[in-house]
């Protein structure tokens, strides 16, 4: 393993041309929309982020169509192969994929996301986002945690996560497991790349789950 690993986060392009994905094998809950609309979530019926993700949008009034793939072998070897897992929440834009939870909470908070159903958003974000993380800096780190990216410590096989909520009443990041006012974001960054540096510690970004 190296001293850093650095993984994107989830947002690969949509199935391919002549890949479909499987027919009426997953149950489908019809949240509005018929059969050709443009948002569809991929999901489970049980697990907390893809309940999230459904709640946002309805909250948000985002008609979508629920796709819950639960035991659905079919589905879930469609996902594998034309986003690289199979890991769901996926939200889907016509035949592009934006990613899980986290990635659609930032899109609906910063207006990318209706651009993106609207067909006029601009996804050079994705690049600037890549290169933040191949800069590897204090400020790319605190960047990229403001930005809604969640980066993973490795102490010694032991992981924890560290993360941002730049919308929460105060905003805060949590290191170690504990909040603190966003405004130190800068200051957790430049202790974890101390210990990076130390060789006490390795990191990565964290993919949707």
């Amino acid at each position: 393993m190296g001293l850093l690993r650095w993984l994107g986060f989830g947002k690969k392009e949509g199935p391919e041309e002549g890949s479909e994905p499987p027919g009426q094998t997953a149950s489908e809950v019809n949240t509005g929309q018929s059969d050709d609309m443009d948002i569809v979530v991929y999901s489970s019926s049980d697990a907390t982020r893809c309940a999230s993700v459904r709640d946002l949008l309805e909250r948000n009034n985002y008609p979508f169509r629920d796709v819950r793939v639960d035991d659905d072998m079919s589905t879930k070897g469609w996902l594998q192969r034309t986003t690289g897992d199979d890991s769901v929440p996926k939200v889907f834009i016509g035949a592009k994929c934006y990613g899980g939870f986290e990635d659609i909470q930032s899109m609906v908070m910063d207006g990318t996301f209706q651009s993106a159903v609207d067909g006029t958003r601009d996804d050079s974000g994705d690049e600037e986002i890549e290169q933040l993380k191949e800069t590897m800096t204090r400020e790319a780190i605190a960047e990229l945690l403001k930005r809604g990216e969640i980066l993973t410590i490795d102490e010694g096989g032991s992981e924890m996560d560290v993360w941002a909520e730049p919308f929460a009443k105060p905003p805060v990041v949590y290191y170690e497991e504990a909040p603190e006012p966003l405004e130190e974001v800068e200051a957790i960054a430049s202790r974890i790349l101390d210990r990076v540096k130390s060789g006490e510690i390795e990191i990565v970004w964290k993919e949707e789950d």
